[in-house]
């Protein structure tokens, strides 16, 4: 009976591979009528200095696909297209955020990598963010609709904006080569890969990237949370200290980051959102980019992560550090109080 117990303790279930499940707080808005909708942007845009809380209403309380509806009745009834109309009416970060929400994630995703290579110096900041938190499903959707939309390769890109260990990390995330999450759970793999980090890193001088990298670009998510715990036991200090002792700068930061959202990624978010909104003169293009990426995916979660870490609620930190029609956006996207 022993060998069977142990035989089936090794069998734990973990997840399967299904599609992540979706805690959005922007659904689809019930009786949608698209044209009318379009009307009253477009009565919105013509009055005079442009009533900005219409266009708020509308199209911070639509999905995705409702805008898209929304964005073709407009050219029908206006014979222009609704994303200039916008641009010529909005302004700031108002502005951007309307426009990001007139993207589909993965567009807004690949639009957002695309500026962080544009031009003389290269965002890093994004490029971790984005590359570093995007599930395989999510890059391998961005990939293709960066391909699309700027007819080059977001592989060719990064590889051409970054260099040494942080391009390959980068490059070795968008393969999106992670194994899928198994229903068994395979002790003795867990532990060669916690020993395989430790000897690369901590326990030798200098760093072996190209293990780390392989490991957290490879294994599955599940694979890798138990991994973490496993590391312990081989190395004095946990994963974050080891890659804060190991590497620095961008890889640093990139691997930071990974693990952050291995163990719980809406509440990486709700940190980034808060230090943004902290920052001296609010960061606001890190706090439309989180709102307007995750607002049909996950902010409903990342709501909840940051009522519980923060001691107070995402809106009433928005309410605090943001101003005006902005403001209203965000706290409409936020789609409500805790």
């Amino acid at each position: 009976m022993a060998l069977v117990s142990e035989f089936l303790s090794q069998l734990t279930l973990a997840h399967t591979g299904e599609e992540e499940p979706k805690f959005p707080t922007v659904v689809p808005v019930r009786d949608f009528d698209p044209a009318k909708d379009a009307a009253r942007i477009e009565a919105a845009i013509k009055t005079k200095g442009v009533d900005e809380q219409t266009i708020i209403d509308i199209l911070t309380r639509r999905s995705y696909e409702q805008r898209r509806d929304i964005a073709f009745e407009y050219e029908r009834l206006a014979k222009k297209d609704l994303i200039t109309a916008l641009k010529g009416a909005l302004s700031g970060s108002l502005e951007a955020l309307i426009l990001g929400l007139m993207k589909s994630t993965a567009q807004y995703d690949a639009s957002e990598l695309k500026a962080s290579m544009k031009g003389l110096g290269t965002d890093e900041e994004t490029l971790i963010e984005i590359v570093c938190s995007r599930s395989d499903e999510e890059l391998v959707e961005i990939k293709k609709v960066y391909k699309d939309m700027f007819k080059k390769e977001l592989e060719k890109d990064i590889a051409g904006d970054t260099s040494g260990d942080f391009a390959k990390l980068l490059l070795a995330l968008v393969q999106t080569k992670r194994d899928e999450p198994s229903n068994v759970v395979d002790y003795q793999k867990i532990d060669d890969d916690a020993r395989s980090l430790y000897e690369a890193g901590v326990k030798r001088k200098g760093t072996d990237v190209a293990t780390w990298n392989s490991i957290f670009s490879q294994r599955s998510i599940p694979h890798l949370q138990k991994v973490f715990e496993r590391y312990k036991s081989y190395s004095p200090y946990d994963m974050k200290e080891s890659i804060r002792k190991e590497v620095k700068g961008d890889l640093e930061k990139s691997f930071l980051t990974l693990v952050e959202c291995f163990e719980n990624k809406q509440l990486y978010f709700a940190n980034r959102l808060n230090e943004a909104m902290k920052s001296k003169g609010a960061k606001e293009k890190v706090v439309t980019r989180i709102m307007v990426s995750r607002c049909e995916v996950d902010l409903m979660k990342i709501r909840t992560e940051f009522k519980r870490h923060q001691k107070r609620s995402l809106y009433q930190a928005i309410a605090e550090h943001t101003k005006g029609d902005y403001q209203k956006a965000l706290l409409s996207l936020c789609g409500g109080d805790d």
